[in-house]
């Protein structure tokens, strides 16, 4: 087409650039760049395209020389060149490079948005660097930049994971002053971190505050109930977590139902555990975190036919092995 006289469009070539790296065609795409470049006019959207396909595949280098290329073609990258970077980076445990990649950013007057900031936070915080993303955070208020609760959930997740659990509640009650109202991910945080800590006081009063601020629980909060129910050997009380979580309308999931299944099976209620698996099988959900060739084992002095649905669903060895 283009020895035709033709000129390439670049919303098309764009588009044809995000189809050939989803299909890991790189070349191809790279030789779309350059004829945009020798016969169209390419834009920011096809460079980032480019680099972002770099990026998923884990090509850094080669995403680092594209940026250079487009800036060698007098188009400067944008905010989402950038957070492109920078999220690929820190995917990667290169915080540093992350870092890097800010500070250029910002030389070259580049306007930081929410989302640049956030990346970095989270990345910061796998780290165990909460003070280092407190100070991101007071860095990205200081430039006016207003944070969403995607962020404020990152430092309050940072905090719990540090064990600084009373500064994460003063966080989170600070929340409203600040403009924005806790969530209920916010409240999943803290109540999964008090639980693992087994404060069952603190946790119901936390509930009780959930409640008192009209934020309902959802499936997630349910799921950290029941799991630490039933780690804590409360089964009947996970079980009647459960009816409460179904009455609300609420679906449960195979995370909700593996710690049941465990428990059940691990108190000898194998009744209760196969109707909770054969719910499962039938409802198309799977389970993974049982053990199986125990449960296995068990079910075949119960039901042949449970043990032929449980294998028809998991791919296991010969019950053999389980029976010798």
């Amino acid at each position: 087409m283009v020895g035709r006289g033709y000129k390439p469009d670049v919303i098309l070539c764009t588009k044809l650039i995000k189809g050939l790296f989803s299909t890991k065609r790189v070349e191809m795409a790279l030789k779309v760049i350059q004829i945009l470049e020798l016969y169209g006019e390419p834009d920011v959207f096809a460079y980032n395209a480019v680099i972002s396909g770099f990026c998923k595949l884990n090509q850094i280098d080669s995403a680092n020389r594209m940026l250079d290329q487009m800036k060698n073609h007098g188009f400067s990258p944008d905010v989402v060149t950038y957070n492109i970077m920078i999220g690929s980076l820190c995917g990667r445990g290169k915080l540093g490079l992350a870092m890097k990649m800010l500070k250029q950013l910002l030389e070259e007057d580049c306007n930081p948005t929410v989302i640049t900031y956030t990346i970095l936070i989270e990345a910061t915080i796998l780290e165990g660097g909460i003070d280092e993303a407190l100070k991101l955070l007071d860095e990205m208020l200081s430039r006016g930049l207003q944070p969403d609760m995607y962020t404020y959930n990152a430092i309050v997740r940072g905090l719990c994971r540090e064990g600084m659990m009373d500064e994460a509640f003063e966080f989170v009650r600070s929340l409203p002053s600040k403009g924005c109202k806790p969530d209920v991910i916010s409240y999943n945080i803290l109540l999964r971190a008090l639980l693992n800590q087994r404060k069952w006081g603190d946790g119901n009063r936390l509930m009780e505050e959930m409640f008192s601020r009209n934020c309902d629980p959802n499936a997630v909060t349910y799921s950290i109930l029941i799991s630490s129910l039933c780690r804590d050997g409360k089964v009947d009380d996970a079980l009647s977590t459960l009816k409460i979580m179904v009455e609300s309308g609420l679906t449960p999931d195979a995370f909700t139902f593996d710690p049941l299944i465990s428990a059940f099976c691990k108190e000898g209620r194998l009744d209760v555990a196969i109707s909770f698996l054969d719910y499962m099988i039938s409802s198309g959900k799977r389970t993974e975190a049982l053990d199986l060739g125990n449960l296995l084992f068990k079910m075949k002095a119960i039901s042949e036919e449970s043990v032929k649905r449980l294998k028809k669903t998991f791919p296991l060895p010969d019950s053999q092995e389980y029976m010798s």
